[in-house]
This record gives C-alpha cells, sequence and structure tokens, in this order.
C-alpha cells in the first residue's frame, strides 16, 4: 500500500504501524538473536525484519480481544462480530 501511493504522488514520510496480538512475532522482528530459532523458515519470510530495521515498519502490540481483523479470519459469535464491526468504524 505505501508503494502504491507513493506511485499516485503520495509518499510516506514515517513508518506504517502494524498491529499484532503476538507478542514473540514482534520480538522476532525486532530481535535478530530470534534466529536460531527460526533457521526453518525460508528467507523470504524475513521481509518484516528486514522492514522494521529500515523503519518501513512499526510493530505495534495489541490485545487478542482488540484485533478487528479477526472479522475477516475466524468464526465469530455475534457478540464479538458487534465489537469488531465498532472497532473498523462500522457500528450502528
Amino acid at each position: 500500500m505505501r508503494q502504491f501511493m507513493g506511485e499516485l504522488g503520495y509518499p510516506s514520510s514515517s513508518s506504517s504501524t502494524l498491529l499484532m496480538d503476538s507478542q514473540s512475532a514482534i520480538s522476532v522482528s525486532k530481535n535478530p538473536e530470534h534466529h536460531g530459532r527460526m533457521k526453518h523458515l525460508d528467507l523470504r519470510w524475513y521481509w518484516l525484519r528486514d522492514a522494521v530495521d529500515l523503519e518501513i515498519v512499526r510493530p505495534v502490540f495489541i490485545p487478542t480481544e482488540d484485533m478487528a481483523a479477526d472479522i475477516l479470519t475466524k468464526s465469530l459469535m455475534r457478540p464479538y462480530v458487534e465489537k469488531c464491526r465498532m472497532l473498523m468504524g462500522l457500528g450502528a
């Protein structure tokens, strides 16, 4: 999306926020000492670590119950669907 907007003439001067509910994923993206535990991953999956190092992406932790994207990826009970809808600004 950053590249697309840049091509349209709207370059981004700050890093993009990536909301994540996995503290271990955030830790791996910021700290290369975990590399030994991640040897089984193909090198193409290290793009996030490179993007964090270049300050293109900034991972931020949010609790699982506040993850609005769950409505798009999981089967949810109605109260949680309503909460996700509100978090996405699609309420009322």
